[in-house]
């Protein structure tokens, strides 16, 4: 209904102007039973210079995991610095600042945390290359609805910006065309390092509870640090790969179309590994996409799926679908980024195929589940 003035008289005046509308783009709801809290943890490595800057490597970790019922207020789907590149991101495709925003999450900021005997297992999340965490909340909070700590890393100084509890911005200092060597030599140790820096103050926190003051009470007593497993996009996919190969501590991993780099690319991998690309990803013919590594022990299922590009395998699936939809991105922009599948049955088959892989491996799942879970009609084996 358009709103309208009334002067002074008995007569209508004209019509008031109307706001231009805000696109509002939701997150979907997550399918498990458990409420999900979400938090963040800063940590510092003294043993470990930072390639950008000198001084001690900064890490700042966000965690999701199983909640208790709370009415604490819903926290926003992207931490600042996420938000930040969601911005950069999106003026980049010429898409007008003010006309679209992203609702809050499902999860509840540092809420009590669930009990459970046993613990929950533990997922590691690696980001793409210059992705700061927040860019995969609707499957981190999936996965932690289903029971599972998720554990996502900003890789400080590649990520576009990371905001830590003091206010600090760190800033990328990586360009996005860096070439392979750059990502193979820097980058992936980098991220590598952070992933086992990480592990190791998880494992640790059991006994000392200096690093853990910040986090919500209870959440450190009920993950189960001996049950971890690790799943990443695009460069992310990578940094999984090669933390898989580096640390035996990490039982299983998702690739979520990211190319193979690194040692693990020749020397292949002992642990369980899926492959989860695009139906046209750019890594197909690369060395380690193969069905088969000369060196490789453990299970290797190299997958695709139809409909989707490089970008459908984060929250941008549901972004640009939402704001091509909309008028506000063209159309061929949206093919090229994110497919032509519909964007929640994408994120529906990522889901799924996530949380079967590893309730497969941690024994949560008999074989009728996980067959039922991995036979989707658009999930196709590769090549």
């Amino acid at each position: 209904m358009a709103l309208v003035a009334t002067g002074s008289g008995a007569g209508l005046g004209a019509a008031a102007p109307q706001a231009p509308t805000v696109v509002s783009v939701e997150l979907p709801a997550p399918t498990g039973l458990s409420p999900v809290g979400v938090t963040e943890w800063h940590l510092i490595d003294r043993n470990r210079t930072d390639p950008w800057t000198g001084g001690p490597r900064e890490v700042l970790a966000q965690i999701w995991y199983p909640a208790e019922n709370t009415a604490a207020e819903a926290a926003s789907w992207m931490p600042p610095g996420a938000s930040t590149a969601q911005e950069e991101f999106l003026s980049e495709l010429d898409v007008p600042a003010g006309t679209w925003t992203l609702a809050s999450s499902h999860s509840r900021r540092d809420a009590p945390v669930r009990k459970r005997d046993g613990g929950f297992p533990v997922l590691l999340n690696s980001p793409g290359m210059g992705d700061a965490t927040g860019w995969s909340t609707a499957q981190a909070e999936d996965l932690a609805s289903h029971g599972y700590v998720v554990v996502a890393l900003n890789h400080t100084h590649e990520a576009f910006a990371v905001e830590f509890p003091d206010g600090r911005t760190a800033l990328t200092q990586v360009p996005l065309d860096s070439p392979q060597e750059v990502l193979r030599d820097l980058l992936l140790p980098t991220r590598v390092a952070d992933t086992r820096f990480v592990l190791d103050e998880l494992t640790a926190a059991h006994t000392d509870e200096r690093s853990t003051k910040a986090l919500p009470v209870g959440l450190i007593e009920n993950l189960d640090s001996s049950r971890v497993a690790m799943f990443g996009h695009s460069l992310g996919g990578s940094t999984t790969m090669q933390a898989l190969h580096e640390d035996p501590r990490i039982r299983a991993g998702v690739n979520l179309d990211g190319p193979v780099l690194g040692s693990v690319a020749e020397s292949g991998l002992d642990q369980p590994l899926l492959m989860l690309a695009g139906e046209f990803s750019p890594w197909f013919g690369e060395p380690g996409w193969e069905p088969y590594w000369q060196d490789n022990t453990g299970l290797k299922v190299p997958l695709r799926v139809r409909g989707t590009q490089h970008m459908s395998f984060c929250d941008q699936q549901l972004i640009l679908a939402r704001l091509a939809d909309t008028g506000l991105l063209p159309g061929e922009v949206r093919q090229k980024a994110v497919g032509a599948i519909d964007p929640a049955r994408s994120i529906d088959l990522q889901r799924t195929y996530l949380r079967t892989w590893f309730d497969t491996v941690f024994g949560r799942a008999d074989l009728t589940a996980t067959v039922t879970g991995l036979a989707q009609p658009e999930v196709v084996p590769y090549p």
